[in-house]
């Protein structure tokens, strides 16, 4: 993930929020690596959860949004090895079409969800609540 800035509310530069999505379908991938890239976050992806706990030895994201249905390692079983690891962890969102999100949010202990298909905008707001930011204007 690539370093940067964005603008407090005092236009004062910060560091740019690390978010990492795991999802094995390419375009909702490339579509949240642009859309939140252009609202100020440096923004990675990995295809599956396996991919995602090797990243995460390296990068620390601020927030993870995970994808349930994956290959090679499904979001459940990342989110249970992402947490025994993590000192601290990430907030963590589930981003799926699963008609059970919020049971399975809550199983999980996710810090929310966000349910496919999805406005792009419903992520930035979910992302910066989980890191405390105020949603700025649309």
């Amino acid at each position: 993930m690539t370093e940067g800035h964005r603008k407090n509310g005092n236009d004062v530069p910060m560091p740019r929020t690390r978010v990492l999505v795991i999802d094995d379908d390419d375009a909702t991938c490339e579509l949240l690596r642009q859309f939140l890239g252009d609202h100020g976050f440096a923004v990675a992806t990995v295809p599956h959860g396996a991919a995602a706990l090797e990243l995460v030895k390296h990068h620390k994201p601020a927030v993870i949004l995970v994808d349930l249905r994956m290959p090679i390692m499904d979001g459940w079983a990342f989110v249970e090895q992402y947490r025994r690891l993590a000192r601290p962890p990430a907030s963590i969102l589930l981003l799926t079409a699963a008609r059970d999100i919020e049971e399975n949010a809550m199983r999980l202990r996710t810090d929310g969800f966000i349910r496919k298909p999805f406005a792009p905008d419903d992520v930035t707001v979910a992302i910066e609540r989980c890191i405390g930011m105020s949603p700025g204007p649309s």
